[in-house]
């Protein structure tokens, strides 16, 4: 296992981490406590120290689980997020509907007093805000507060976990740009690049980059994925000098698109997290997949290495969080670390795919008769 500096503090994190939303949620299959823990430990025995959790996971769930691994090891890096009020409102809306949120700094210190208990400990390494609309980005007590804490020594950094979905581009772009924020968690994956691509390159112009204004007024869907119009085409991810701005990245399978398993006739049952996929996502996909698989055998590696090996070629991405479901795929995935990164001409090569779609026509949804 690989491990990379979380800037501004002495964290290793591993690049490979774990996170605890597909074990504590009921979104990617059921799982007891013991057996949550079990995951968490295999993860361990293979280099992991970075666990990412939230809160919101379960009502508490997603942090009180861990709390007996914790216990055993204190050298383990944490990140947990914040913003969500279960506390006030304790039944799940139906479907992917997203509980009320506080963001006021009341809320956010009593939010993290609570994780503090929960998980056991006294501090945490990076503390995210879940899911934050641009509104809350703007205000400067939002920043005000996440600074205070880390002076007090209650966390090391901070910054947004952008989503529920892929997009929030406006978020992306203006907390990188303007706030400058240390640590942004993002969707970003080989096949899903937009508008990941996007957040790296705001951080690297900063306050100086066209886009910021447009995302200052926080008037676009929170799903748009395109970049602006203001996207450099010569921007190249992965070779971006972010001054220190750093990026977690979840997803980057494409919930498990990217492990190469999938196929047209795949089906998930309707609680589960990846029947909300249209399906342009599960034909393209297999279609994309089946391109790099020369890449892979290659390289020696599986597709779900492959997509790690493309995230780690970017340095400014200090951990990437697959959905960890089994314990052969954290053998799988804590192997990828064997390899190297993709070579900047691998890299090259991926990239004028993804301008061309992969060679993929784009799928069009069939109409339904009435």
């Amino acid at each position: 296992m690989r491990y990379r500096n979380l800037h501004g503090t002495d964290w290793q994190l591993s690049e490979l981490g774990f996170g605890t939303w597909t074990v504590s949620t009921g979104w990617w299959g059921t799982y007891t406590d013991d057996q949550a823990r079990d995951l968490v430990r295999a993860a361990i025995d293979r280099g992991i120290n970075y666990i990412d959790t939230a809160d919101a996971y379960g009502n508490g769930r997603g942090e009180s689980f861990l709390k007996p691994v914790l216990a055993d090891h204190r050298d383990l890096i944490i990140g947990t997020k914040f913003g969500y009020d279960f506390y006030n409102n304790p039944e799940r809306p139906r479907g992917q509907r997203e509980l009320p949120q506080d963001m006021s700094p009341k809320f956010v210190r009593f939010a993290l007093e609570q994780s503090l208990s929960r998980l056991g400990v006294d501090h945490i390494a990076i503390y995210q805000p879940h899911n934050p609309r641009v509104t809350t980005l703007l205000t400067d007590e939002h920043w005000e507060t996440l600074e205070a804490l880390r002076s007090e020594g209650k966390i090391s950094s901070y910054g947004p976990s952008l989503g529920p979905a892929i997009g929030w581009r406006d978020e992306g772009i203006y907390s990188t740009a303007i706030r400058r924020a240390p640590v942004t968690q993002m969707i970003y994956n080989l096949l899903e690049q937009d508008p990941g691509r996007e957040f790296m390159l705001a951080a690297e112009r900063g306050p100086s980059y066209e886009a910021v204004p447009e995302a200052m007024r926080g008037e676009i869907s929170k799903k748009v994925c395109a970049p602006t119009e203001f996207f450099d085409d010569s921007f190249r991810a992965w070779k971006a000098d972010t001054h220190g701005v750093q990026f977690l990245v979840r997803v980057p399978h494409s919930s498990g698109m990217l492990e190469g398993k999938y196929t047209l006739d795949t089906k998930f049952d309707a609680d589960d997290h990846r029947s909300h996929r249209p399906r342009a996502w599960l034909v393209e996909g297999v279609q994309k997949v089946d391109r790099i698989r020369a890449m892979c055998e290659a390289r020696g590696v599986t597709v779900g290495q492959l997509a790690l090996l493309w995230l780690y070629a970017h340095p400014t991405i200090i951990s990437a969080l697959p959905n960890i479901y089994g314990e052969e795929q954290i053998t799988e995935f804590a192997a990828a670390s064997e390899h190297e990164p993709l070579t900047d001409a691998e890299m090259e090569q991926i990239h004028e795919l993804y301008l061309r779609n992969f060679g993929i026509t784009p799928y069009v949804e069939e109409a339904v008769g009435a």
